[in-house]
């Protein structure tokens, strides 16, 4: 990585965040860049915690999703 300070956040110490790509009621989807990769761009969708609390069909879908 460069010298200096990274200007994004780092998730996972794997991927910097680079933008907010959209969000809905279960998560929000980001454009990272892979730390490792820089030239490998991802999209990350990270559940909100307040979602991991409920029932387990719900649970099930998003896995599906997955």
């Amino acid at each position: 990585m460069n010298q200096g300070k990274m200007k994004h956040p780092v998730f996972n110490g794997q991927f910097e965040i680079i933008s907010s790509l959209g969000e809905g009621n279960t998560s929000k989807v980001y454009m990272a860049r892979s730390l490792e990769n820089p030239s490998q761009m991802v999209a990350l969708k990270l559940l909100r915690e307040e979602f991991l609390s409920r029932d387990a069909d719900s649970i099930k879908s998003v896995e599906q999703e997955i």
